[in-house]
């Protein structure tokens, strides 16, 4: 969420980062701000970071008029605009003014003069801009053919990006990277018993912390962001798979680094006292009863634990809670509360405003366990955790991969 109120009053100062960020905002809108698109605003505000030499705003308004998204094109006044960060020698802008001449887009077509626009981002060192001039060379394009330039400018392109590459990921944060790096992580098919076993034991760095037993009356088991899609009938799968009516504990992997702070590693549901030996994706199914994919997305920052009947009930209860406050915030008006006091009771092993909360539904007494997402949103694999006879005996979900917090 932004600080509009500072935006704007830098933005009347003729700030021109604040001048370029609430174009980006109009322009695209911004729901955290409650903020609708509105492409008038956003070219006044993008016009006015140009007028002070801003070369990001002078491109974002060639490609508002050249892309004709959001307006019909106006080829003629984009390239205008990439005419003038051209000048300041911007290379992305040279590489567009380069694809016009080509193309004759707002231009009279010239192939001489689209490959010297092209060079000239290309020895300014624009990796795009130099596999043009390659191509260029090769196939004779507003140039005489010499196989041997376009070979140099291939290898160049290629050398430019491996810097590229280098040069951004030394640029970024040590969390910016480890974040990228547990994308990967998350995102495979296979779970390691060994990684579970870890991360759910005696690790230095990692707490367990059972935060309670929840109740699964059918045994029919819902993994879900509690606060977003598990609202919504039509977003839940149910496991494919059945475990026994009961009540079981849902442990969870805590970790609080220098790094990322306090955070859930994983959670896990124990559905029997034996030990995983290999892992499966806990695969979903449809209304239809046709299996689907394993994992569940977020939106809030939370995952949750629970049963058919306990979703079903939830609905029954959002539904309620919604007509008695209407236009009401079911997380700012009821959950934060419950967070709130999660925290106060156990701050150890959450965040300041809470991050776990064995739910009980005011209607039926119904369960969920909700507890935080590691990093937050995204997207998010659960595995069933099968014993050495077969059985399933747990059910987990791996937010992070704590080596790289």
């Amino acid at each position: 969420m932004f600080d509009m109120e500072r935006l704007y009053a830098d933005a009347e100062q003729g700030v021109l980062p604040a001048l370029k960020i609430l174009g980006d905002l109009y322009l695209n809108g911004h729901s955290e701000n409650d903020i609708e698109p509105d492409l008038d605003k956003a070219i006044a505000y993008y016009e006015k970071a140009a007028q002070g030499g801003m070369e990001d705003a002078l491109l974002e308004l060639g490609f508002i008029y050249c892309a004709g998204k959001q307006m019909p094109p106006d080829y003629e006044k984009g390239i205008g605009y990439y005419r003038q960060a051209a000048e300041m020698g911007n290379t992305t802008a040279l590489g567009n003014l380069g694809m016009s001449y080509i193309n004759g887009y707002g231009v009279e077509k010239d192939a001489e003069k689209g490959f010297e626009c092209f060079l000239k981002a290309a020895e300014g060192g624009h990796p795009m801009a130099m596999h043009q001039v390659a191509l260029m060379y090769r196939d004779g394009v507003g140039v005489a053919p010499d196989a041997e330039k376009a070979a140099k400018w291939e290898e160049r392109a290629k050398i430019q990006e491996e810097q590229d590459k280098e040069r951004e990921a030394s640029e970024k944060s040590p969390l910016q990277l480890a974040f990228e790096q547990n994308l990967e992580f998350i995102s495979k098919d296979t779970l390691d018993a060994a990684f579970v076993r870890h991360i759910f034991g005696d690790a230095q760095n990692l707490q367990h912390y059972t935060m309670g037993t929840c109740t699964f009356p059918t045994g029919t088991v819902i993994t879900a962001d509690p606060l977003y899609y598990l609202k919504n009938p039509k977003e839940v799968l149910v496991k494919a798979k059945r475990v026994k009516a009961g009540s079981y504990p849902v442990e969870l992997s805590i970790m609080n680094s220098r790094m990322a702070g306090l955070r859930v590693v994983g959670a896990r549901l124990k559905v029997s006292d034996s030990e995983a030996v290999s892992y499966e994706l806990a695969n979903g199914e449809n209304e239809e009863k046709k299996t689907t994919f394993a994992g569940f997305p977020v939106e809030c920052g939370m995952a949750c634990f629970c049963d058919e009947q306990a979703a079903k009930s939830y609905w029954r209860f959002l539904h309620g809670w919604y007509q008695e406050h209407e236009g009401g915030n079911i997380y700012d008006d009821y959950f934060a509360a419950l967070f709130a006091q999660s925290y106060q009771e156990n701050p150890s092993v959450q965040r300041k405003g809470g991050d776990l909360l064995m739910w009980r539904n005011p209607l039926d007494d119904s369960m969920i366990a909700m507890f935080a997402s590691g990093m937050g949103d995204g997207y998010y694999t659960d595995y069933w955790g099968v014993d050495a006879s077969g059985e399933l005996c747990e059910l987990v979900i791996i937010f992070m991969n704590p080596d790289l917090f």
